[in-house]
């Protein structure tokens, strides 16, 4: 592992906290809220986690949520991926939570809330890790679901850092979303959305046209459009890209196919991230690598990319300016 990755400092904005769930922890969880899983064994839910395609992640993902029935829960995973934050020199991390999953089944949405925020004030208090989390629209639920969580979301704006649209992206895009997210905007509430992954750049401009997002999540499909390119380097509206998560789903086939280094060359406003780090088998720091080592990314675009994510992550002035003062002083120490 190249040392300079593996020290530098690191801020993620794309991480789905159900997504940081180990095979060790889905067992221990299960076991505790006696749920009845379809494996016997440590080794065979490790198997499980080397899916084959789209499908077998959906299922993976789903028992991740069902074995999830407390705020203690939460709390337990959120502290080991912030955990594995303070290994990887991770300073500030923002992460989505599905809060429609468990209010679905019955489950207090505060339960997701109480969770996550404890465990986000323990890696402050420990570990000196910044950041929170940010709740999602399940938009192949529709816009009803939607409505009715935008109606909880509106009590406990405070706890929030942003709200994002998730999930299934081909054929529900933000413009369905319209008018929830022109209230969302009217009470200042920043929204980023998943668009440009699955679905084409339309998607892309939806979300810009139809939800007025601050970052777009993926965004690779935004190559297709020469017209999305010229406005993306005019407007540096932030794309947190994840490029692990884009091989293992088979957007691109290989990591030598993938278009991050293009979008840097282009003067796209690029950050690096995990999407769902225990899944896919990559968190930030193996993301970092697989894209050195294939991608033709180096030191400097790197550095880069997590300059972009400071000014894009939703932390205040003085944290952005703390966070861009450690990695300069990285820079300084490291590179020559």
């Amino acid at each position: 592992m190249s040392e300079f990755i593996k020290n530098m400092p690191k801020v993620e904005l794309h991480m789905h906290i159900e997504g940081s769930m180990m095979p060790e922890m889905l067992l221990q969880l299960a076991e505790k809220n006696q749920v009845k899983l379809p494996y016997q064994t440590l080794e065979e839910v490790k198997s499980a986690y080397e899916f084959k395609d789209l499908t077998e992640f959906v299922d993976l993902y789903i028992q991740g949520t069902e074995v999830i029935q407390s705020a203690d829960d939460f709390y337990e995973l959120t502290v080991a991926y912030l955990n594995k934050c303070q290994e990887q020199n991770i300073m500030h991390t923002e992460v989505f939570c599905d809060i429609r999953t468990y209010t679905d089944r019955g489950l207090p949405a505060e339960m997701v809330l109480d969770g996550i925020e404890s465990g986000f004030k323990k890696a402050a208090k420990d570990w000196q890790i910044s950041g929170g989390m940010i709740p999602t629209f399940i938009r192949h639920l529709g816009v009803e679901k939607a409505a009715e969580d935008w109606l909880f979301y509106q009590q406990h704006t405070q706890r929030f850092l942003a709200i994002g649209l998730a999930a299934i992206e081909v054929g529900y895009p933000a413009s369905l979303f319209k008018e929830i997210f022109s209230e969302v905007n009217e009470l200042g509430m920043p929204i980023v959305a998943h668009a440009g992954e699955e679905g084409s750049a339309e998607y892309i401009w939806s979300a810009i046209k139809d939800a007025k997002v601050s970052r777009i999540d993926h965004g690779i499909r935004s190559l297709d459009d020469p017209e999305l390119i010229a406005y993306l380097q005019q407007t540096q509206i932030p794309l947190t890209v994840c490029p692990c998560s884009n091989i293992s789903l088979h957007v691109f086939d290989h990591m030598q196919q993938h278009v991050i280094k293009k979008m840097l060359d282009l003067g796209l406003n690029v950050t690096i991230n995990s999407d769902d780090p225990a899944h896919f088998g990559a968190y930030l720091t193996e993301n970092m690598m697989a894209v050195k080592q294939h991608c033709g990314v180096n030191d400097d675009d790197l550095l880069r990319m997590t300059h972009n994510a400071i000014d894009a992550s939703f932390a205040g002035a003085e944290r952005k300016h703390n966070m861009h003062h450690i990695l300069d002083q990285f820079e300084a120490q490291h590179v020559q």
